[in-house]
């Protein structure tokens, strides 16, 4: 279901997405889920919304928690929070030092301190150099994952020299393991590797919203993804 410019995939737990565009034509996801209160948490907010678009998702509820899941899904901070006057910034707790001098006039707070509904998990998974979020929202169609940077969904990608690196890494175009962000932001691939075959064996998900591309909804998403996993 569309809901002005936002994807819904379950109403009753407020869980919509939608993707946004940044230096140039490259595209993100955003994810946004209710909280605690009957409150809205937005992960990766997006860039170049308009007030209506922010709007739309008073329906749902009121945005209270603006989530970076990592030093670099920040750019939608300072318009939201423009928006959302009580809305508070918050990351994995290795990228707080970093967000805070990255983004002037926002302040982050550690995701330890963001309250959530038993419904909710959010972890730091063991491997990245500075942060990651992976969540998982429980919904009538099955745990919805947010997996960041480290699985992409890329289908169009600008110019002619990032889809020929793109494909030689087997990053792109589908449902992929991003490599870059491997090469990047990963210091202990065993380490998440493990970690993340673990989670796909206690929490399959049922969609996966990566960071990057749309959603992924698909009987078979938890195999697709352990495949890519199995990769690192």
């Amino acid at each position: 279901m569309e809901h002005h410019g936002w994807n819904v995939i379950d109403a009753e737990a407020g869980v919509l997405w939608r993707e946004y565009r940044f230096s140039g034509k490259a595209l993100a996801t955003t994810l946004v889920f209710r909280g605690t209160d009957g409150s809205l948490v937005v992960v990766s907010p997006g860039t170049g919304l308009s007030a209506a678009d922010y709007d739309a998702l008073r329906e749902f509820g009121e945005v209270r928690a603006l989530v970076a899941n990592n030093t670099f899904h920040h750019l939608g901070q300072q318009p939201w929070r423009q928006h959302f006057k009580d809305a508070q910034s918050y990351a994995p707790p290795r990228a707080v030092a970093a967000l805070d001098k990255k983004v002037q006039g926002v302040q982050f707070r550690s995701l330890t301190e963001l309250p959530l509904p038993a419904h909710v998990r959010w972890e730091d998974p063991p491997g990245f150099k500075t942060g990651e979020v992976l969540l998982s929202v429980d919904t009538k169609r099955g745990p919805v994952w947010y997996t960041g940077d480290l699985l992409a969904n890329i289908q169009k990608m600008p110019g002619a020299l990032f889809p020929f690196l793109f494909k030689l890494a087997d990053s792109a175009p589908g449902f992929k393991l991003f490599k870059p962000c491997v090469w990047f932001f990963v210091n202990d691939k065993q380490a998440i590797r493990q970690w993340m075959l673990s989670q796909l064996d206690q929490h399959p998900p049922g969609i996966v919203v990566p960071a990057h591309g749309p959603i992924i909804d698909a009987s078979d998403v938890a195999e697709q993804a352990r495949a890519q996993i199995r990769k690192l």
